[in-house]
Parts: structure tokens; sequence; C-alpha cells
């Protein structure tokens, strides 16, 4: 009898440890089982794993289900659109704000240490008019484009994307010769521009609401702080017609390079898409108003990753660790889907229709996003808030 007794309690522990299945759609439907917190896109049930888009949690996708902490905030109303943090100094988080054209440096965001400087390039109604993103390239150097097409400065469609340095000893300091503020260099072929990624070098990608196109835009050699030499650039056009602009809403782009993929919101057609950067021959060159031409790129379209109907106005686009996160601009929602376009999981910000807008990755593995009403930007804090103990 007294070899029984441990026989039969490891088989009472055995079968109170066996708890039942739990079906799901998204991995929010596994938030009342902690340690399955994977929806099994075979089974459709909650699985074991890490939580494939923990950057949102492993919840039930509710606003109390992370702490949205607020990471920066403006010393007056702002409109920002597009953020990044420097790889040279990443500390810093870098934020265009179309409301004045400037540029926000914050470093050591989120501690009682954190310094923020505004600077406007003196040409910024120019090469910086109403900026929609920011992408950084890895030595020290940045681009931007904007949402217009120049008609305040009288040459209508003479726009595109431009780039400057983040040496505070070079941006926003005026050329004493041209008048040029402090820009490395500008190809103006895309007006409307609604997003940019950076690809390698001084290479970029931009969102051209105005011919409703991707576009690739190579600066090359740059020229000296606020000259005007754009005769070494390269430009190409791809998938014309296939995107669709909305007005104040960026619509923002990711490349990947382990498979040279463009990831875009495309916000007017209510979905993501993805460009083979490597499809694609040189066709017809197309019309001008300076010494880069632009061609035409022939055989190249889009794919679509997430269909319409799933969501809104889909507007920051990230990718990390394989999961695709975007922001939903008329919902308050961020989404993250694998890279085939499943739902893994949402979250609910509790911000209202208009907030959303670009988001990214800190040093720290923690997701920052712009809400584009107020001004700020939160970071996420995966898990909740501790509710004070009432005893």
């Amino acid at each position: 009898m007294k070899r029984l007794v441990p026989i039969l309690v490891l088989g009472l522990f055995g079968a109170c440890s066996s708890a039942p299945p739990v079906n799901c759609k998204t991995d929010n439907d596994c938030a009342a089982v902690p340690d399955r917190p994977e929806c099994d896109a075979t089974s459709s049930v909650c699985a074991a794993g890490p939580g494939r888009a923990a950057l949102i949690g492993n919840g039930d996708g509710s606003p109390g289900s992370v702490t949205l902490s607020v990471a920066f905030e403006p010393d007056r109303p702002r409109t920002p659109t597009g953020l990044a943090f420097n790889p040279k100094r990443p500390n810093e988080l870098w934020i265009v704000d179309q409301m004045d054209d400037t540029v926000i440096t914050a470093t050591d965001v989120g501690s009682p240490q954190m310094t923020s400087q505004r600077r406007h390039d003196p040409a910024a109604g120019h090469f910086m008019h109403k900026p929609t993103g920011i992408a950084f390239a890895d030595d020290d150097t940045w681009a931007t484009c904007g949402e217009g097409d120049n008609s305040q400065n009288g040459a209508t469609g003479f726009v595109g994307p431009a780039a400057f340095s983040s040496d505070p000893t070079i941006f926003a300091k005026q050329n004493p010769t041209t008048g040029l503020g402090s820009h490395l260099d500008m190809l103006h072929a895309s007006p409307f521009c609604m997003g940019i990624a950076h690809e390698r070098d001084h290479a970029y990608w931009i969102f051209d609401g105005e011919n409703s196109a991707l576009v690739r835009y190579d600066f090359n050699e740059f020229h000296p702080p606020g000259e005007e030499d754009h005769s070494d650039g390269d430009i190409r056009f791809y998938a014309n017609g296939s995107v669709k602009r909305v007005m104040n809403v960026p619509s923002h782009l990711f490349y990947r390079p382990d498979d040279a993929y463009l990831y875009v919101a495309d916000t007017g057609n209510q979905r993501i898409v993805k460009l083979d950067t490597k499809s694609g021959t040189p066709g017809d060159e197309l019309p001008t108003l300076e010494p880069s031409v632009p061609v035409q790129m022939n055989g190249t379209a889009v794919v679509e990753v997430v269909p319409a109907g799933t969501l809104q106005a889909p507007s920051g686009m990230l990718i990390h660790a394989n999961v695709l996160y975007t922001t939903d601009n008329a919902d308050g929602t961020i989404y993250a889907f694998d890279l085939d376009g499943r739902l893994l999981r949402t979250l609910s910000t509790g911000l209202p229709a208009s907030s959303l807008g670009d988001l990214t990755v800190g040093a720290d593995a923690k997701l920052y996003f712009l809400d584009m009403v107020s001004g700020r930007v939160y970071r996420i804090d995966p898990a909740p808030a501790a509710t004070p103990s009432m005893n």
C-alpha cells in the first residue's frame, strides 16, 4: 500500500494539469490561457509560444491590456507625421512636424533626463514642406518628403524627397552663398509624397500620391550642404496607379532587406501591399523639370498582403521579428499580421479617430507610435499597469 500512494498522487497531479483546448481566431482569444498565448493556424486552438506579436502585449487587445506611457509630450500643439530613432545615436528620437515644417530631436525619451530641441531649416518651405515621414540611412544622414506640390513657391509639381545631415553643426544652418538652407540633396518628381523608407546607401523609396506610384530615388553622391547640383540622381517609377493617397493621412513604407520587398500602407485602397523591388525592366523616360530624368519601370505590380476589408485607413508600417505591424488611422487600433497577411493580434489604444500614424521600435525593444492629434509619442509596455490592492 505504501508504494501505491506516490503513484496515486502523481496521477492526480497529471490529471489536474491537463486543461481543455481553447478555440481561437487570433492571439487575442488566448488571453485567458497565458501559458498558451498563440492561436495555432492549423488547429485554431491556443498553443504554447512566446507570443508572436508581443510588442502589443499578450492580453485581450483592450486598452487596459498594456500600459501606454507618454514618452514625449510637445510643448505646444503639433502635427507630427513621422518618427525614427537615429541608428548612430539610438537614444535620439527624431520627429518631423507638419504644422510648421520642423524637426524635433528628443534625447533619452521617456526618462527623467529627457531633453528635446526643435529645429527649422531656413529653406524648409521647399525642402521640407509638410513632411510626412523620416527615414535614416547608416551614415548619419536621413531623408524626408512632403505632402505638397510646391505651389507655394510657384513651380507647381517641382518637388520630391530631400536628404539632410543629422550633425547638429550642419542641419538647419543657412548656406550663406545660396540661401538654400542645409539640405544635402533633393530630387523633384513626386508631388504629394505620403511616406518614405530607406533601402541602402543614399537610395530611398517613396509613396507618390500625385502619380499613385511607388518610386525609388537614389541621390548617389550628395552635394555640399545648401548647394543645388542634382544631376547624378536616379529616379525610377514602379506600379503606377496601384496605390491611393488619402489627404492628411501618411502612407508609411517599410523596406525589408531580407527579401527586397517593399511593404506599403495603401491607405486609400484600405489594404497592405508589397512590391518586389527586384522586378521590372527600364522603359520610357518621363517628363521632368530637372537634370535627373525619371524612368518608368515596366513589368512591376504590387501584391496584396492584407486585402481590403480588415483595415479602414492603414498608416504606420513596421516589420519586426517577421511580424507586420500597422496603425489604423480611422479607429485607433494597432494590427499585427504575419508576412502572409494572417491577422495575429490587435490592440485598441483607446485614442480617437485620426490619431494613429507612424510607429517604430526603440533600443529598449518596445514599440513607439505617434498620436497626430495630441502631438504625443506613446510607448507600449506590454504588461498592463498593476491594479492597486484592495486589502
